[in-house]
């Protein structure tokens, strides 16, 4: 019962994170659209935050979930503040100078670092298959990466550093979840970011159009909808099964950077993405067939 329990909360933790990673290449998208209008990276933080604050705030008091946001680690929380504010920060800079897929490829090292540091860090299991399609999706993204062929500009290093801000954000859920709510991890480092970046904004700001004000309010539902997805996939299952999954954000920024910039990925791209993807059809049948086998025995 137990084992069947925990294969149906792997595959909730998959789901969660591909609705999560829809949300993030959504909020991507939005920010290189507000990025290519001069507006700095520090405002568009601080303006996106405050409206996922605001409604944020407004479902809580509406659903009187105010319990839940209750913290019992502040401090572990401003240790997911600078992991937070540094990672988006980084990423639309260098969303500013880069293709959307060429900068999601790079942040991808994160995938690798998560699944890899969840060994030492929690002592968790990652068996065979799942270890298989990890190293199958990462060599995906390298294909996908294209080294040597222009891809690794020097802005591309801020990627790079974000993804590895992503990790370190990803480890500290897992290293939470026991005393934590998904609800207050979210709001608390949402809070944190939109007033640590409103300390920068008088310098920053730029007047917001109606159309782009849309574009903000787009890019904070969108980012909402990944933080959801994200936290409650790394609390729900572990790092080693839905860190993968994360591949999918891939395809989606593919599909994103077609439809509003016209960018045709090449072979590289169609490679490394056909390979990401397969890699987690793979896995989603290995915890299909553990969940099938389990079932098969209780009836017996």
């Amino acid at each position: 019962m137990t084992t069947r329990i925990k294969s149906s909360q792997n595959l909730k933790g998959i789901g969660l994170m591909i609705f999560g990673m829809m949300g993030i290449a959504g909020s991507d998208a939005f920010g290189k659209w507000l990025m290519a209008k001069d507006y700095s990276a520090f405002q568009v933080i601080a303006v996106k935050g405050w409206i996922i604050i605001i409604l944020m705030t407004v479902w809580i008091l509406l659903t009187k979930r105010g319990s839940q946001i209750k913290t019992f680690r502040p401090r572990a929380h401003i240790l997911r503040l600078l992991l937070s504010f540094s990672g988006p920060i980084l990423i639309l800079i260098a969303l500013a100078e880069m293709p959307l897929a060429d900068v999601t490829v790079i942040v991808f090292s994160s995938v690798f670092i998560t699944t890899a540091m969840s060994v030492p860090v929690f002592k968790e299991k990652v068996g065979f298959h799942r270890w298989f399609a990890v190293i199958a999706g990462f060599i995906g993204v390298i294909i996908t990466l294209r080294p040597g062929i222009g891809v690794f500009q020097p802005v591309g290093v801020l990627a790079l550093l974000a993804g590895a801000a992503f990790a370190a954000l990803n480890l500290t859920t897992r290293w939470l979840r026991g005393t934590e709510t998904a609800l207050s991890l979210i709001y608390y480092t949402m809070l944190g970011m939109a007033i640590l970046s409103s300390f920068i904004l008088p310098f920053v700001w730029r007047p917001i159009s109606y159309f782009d004000l849309a574009i903000y309010a787009a890019m904070a539902v969108s980012t909402l909808i990944g933080y959801i997805g994200m936290t409650r996939a790394f609390m729900c299952a572990p790092l080693g099964v839905v860190a993968p999954f994360e591949y999918t954000l891939i395809l989606f920024a593919i599909v994103s950077g077609y439809l509003i910039w016209g960018d045709i990925p090449d072979g590289f791209v169609w490679t490394g993405a056909t390979i990401i993807l397969l890699s987690g059809i793979y896995l989603i049948r290995v915890e299909n067939r553990e969940a099938g086998i389990v079932r098969n025995n209780n009836n017996e």
